[in-house]
């Protein structure tokens, strides 16, 4: 059994792999081409949603073996809004928020030091030697099919959580603002078909959401792009063998966006696959597939409503008495 294994990719997925392996015996090489982890971010707000399944997604990662040395925010009261309609909703820990990039805070940096202490071998700004042999890819996406634009600011208003739905902030996706603690994220996920008016949607989101916020505080900000990649591939293994693991194997949310807790997951597998001998198309397949076509599901059907898929989604949130259980149906 070859008990050294190489990864390409420094990014959550790719730490995670490493710290299970290497918790379990296994000699782990990181190679990742970046100068550091995270730097596609800037400590901007994201979510780890913890809606599609009943496990909550840190006890999850805790059985993992990951520490939870991060900063984490758990969301248990969201705001959406809809036109000039707004309904505040309520659930146990609906999702968890976390800061990526390169602070010292960040769930990035914190993955980076576990595997550091650890013992695992990370080379940045480095590839490996055409002769090593690959197992597990994490480089992230290559091309992005959902995309981000935001400000990341600093504020004095109260923390405070936010959704919004319109075309003319999001179409077909959402905007959002979340503000914990003084810092605050605001941006607006599209689709790439939209990319044109990637900045129209970023003011207009601005303006929406302005009642939140000065608008000093905002011009004062640092604006960030991100995209992620969405497709449901035949097998997740590449023409040498190596495991797609994370957005690498295009395994990410197609309805909101949301990719992380697939990241984990898949980084789990495929080190159980490399540990066990198991076929990780075989473990993907009876783990995530169903999630993954029940999102694209979702998408499509959001498109053919067209303009009567918010005021829709709106109702359905508005009405239920329990937002989080009909997430986790929407996504089973």
């Amino acid at each position: 059994m070859n008990k050294e294994i190489n990864i390409l990719g420094g990014g959550i997925s790719g730490l995670t792999c490493a710290i299970i392996l290497l918790k379990n015996g296994y000699n782990v090489n990181i190679y990742e081409k970046r100068k550091a982890t995270g730097t596609r971010f800037n400590s901007d707000w994201q979510g780890i949603e913890n809606w599609s399944e009943e496990t909550d997604v840190l006890s999850e990662l805790r059985s993992f073996g990951i520490d939870l040395s991060f900063d984490y925010v758990p969301v248990c009261e969201l705001n959406l809004h809809y036109s000039d309609k707004i309904r505040t909703l309520r659930g146990d820990k609906a999702c968890y928020l976390v800061k990526r990039g390169t602070a010292i805070d960040c769930l990035d940096t914190c993955l980076l030091e576990q595997a550091k202490e650890l013992g695992v071998n990370i080379y940045c700004g480095t590839k490996p030697d055409n002769n090593k042999q690959i197992h597990v890819i994490a480089t992230g996406p290559e091309k992005g099919n959902i995309l981000a634009k935001g400000i990341k600011f600093n504020t004095k208003r109260p923390d405070s959580y936010h959704m919004a739905f319109g075309d003319d902030i999001a179409k077909g996706f959402y905007s959002y603002l979340l503000i914990k603690n003084g810092e605050a994220t605001i941006a607006t996920v599209f689709d790439n078909r939209n990319v044109r008016d990637s900045e129209n949607y970023l003011q207009n989101t601005i303006g929406y959401f302005s009642e939140y916020f000065d608008p000093e505080e905002v011009e004062a900000g640092n604006k960030f792009g991100g995209y992620g990649y969405f497709e449901i591939r035949k097998t997740l293994y590449n023409d040498d063998g190596a495991m797609l693991i994370g957005e690498a194997g295009g395994l990410q949310d197609y309805l909101w966006g949301f990719g992380m807790r697939y990241a984990f997951q898949s980084a789990n597998f495929a080190a159980r696959s490399i540990m066990t001998g198991e076929s990780y198309d075989k473990l993907i397949k009876e783990n995530l597939h169903k999630k993954l076509k029940h999102s694209k599901r979702n998408r499509k059907l959001f498109e053919i409503l067209g303009p009567l898929a918010y005021p829709l989604a709106y109702r359905l949130f508005k009405k239920s008495k329990d937002p989080l259980k009909l997430l986790n149906v929407v996504y089973r």
